[in-house]
């Protein structure tokens, strides 16, 4: 691991809860700043619409591939008028011409995306894998269906997890993976991929009184920026 590795806090966006734009618009800048600063961007959010502008602020970079661990596929174009909120991330990602593609784990809810959002990820190329399929595919294969070599952004819901060990979360959904499982998936990206940038979001505190849903976010968090930090050496 290379002893010279130093983690900057840039503190938090300037959140306008009336105003999504200016929202987006400020943690677009703090993704910028970190990435003109030749840094790994790590963002630790709110509702999943903050990867929205996390992933305008790489326009100018290379093209990268996406890995989404999530419960929901998040691929509504609009709903109700709503173009960039938490429904909407991936189909916003996936237009634009600088990703690459998107492996989607975890999926088994639909309350996010209908029939139209689900045919429209595969026509535009996502590989989709539920948490039933992901248990017999295993993870580490699951890893290799992510192009080896490919830049990789990585965007973790945590209702991805069983809300079992993560109740603290907007949506819940059963089913989901347990704590093991994800982090054998991140150990091994983290050997065939470089990792550009991360996001863990929709973690909500206030939903669970015994704080495990945010150890386990920090946990798996660490973890990651652990095996990314050993592996580039």
């Amino acid at each position: 691991m290379d002893k010279s590795v130093k983690i900057v806090d840039l503190g938090d966006a300037d959140i306008v809860h009336t105003d999504t734009k200016k929202s987006h618009y400020n943690i677009c800048k703090a993704v910028k700043a970190a990435l003109n600063a030749k840094s790994l961007p790590v963002v630790i959010g709110g509702d999943h619409s903050i990867n929205i502008p996390c992933i305008e602020a790489f326009k100018d970079e290379s093209s990268f591939h996406i890995l989404q661990i999530d419960a929901h596929l998040d691929f509504v174009d609009e709903r109700h008028g709503v173009r960039y909120g938490h429904g909407n991330p991936m189909r916003r990602a996936a237009e634009k011409d600088y990703v690459s593609g998107l492996t989607q784990v975890g999926i088994r809810n639909v309350s996010s995306t209908a029939k139209e959002g689900y045919e429209k990820a595969r026509e535009m190329g996502s590989d989709i894998i539920s948490v039933r399929q992901a248990r017999k595919i295993g993870m580490k294969n699951i890893a290799k269906r992510i192009p080896k070599g490919k830049r990789l952004y990585v965007t973790i819901d945590i209702d991805a997890f069983c809300p079992s060990i993560a109740p603290g979360t907007g949506t819940p959904s059963h089913g989901g993976f347990l704590y093991y499982e994800v982090l054998e998936l991140l150990q091994s990206i983290t050997v065939q991929n470089s990792i550009i940038g991360i996001d863990i979001v929709e973690v909500a505190p206030d939903y669970d009184p015994t704080d495990s849903t945010a150890i386990l976010a920090a946990q798996i968090l660490l973890n990651f920026l652990g095996f990314i930090f050993s592996n580039s050496s």
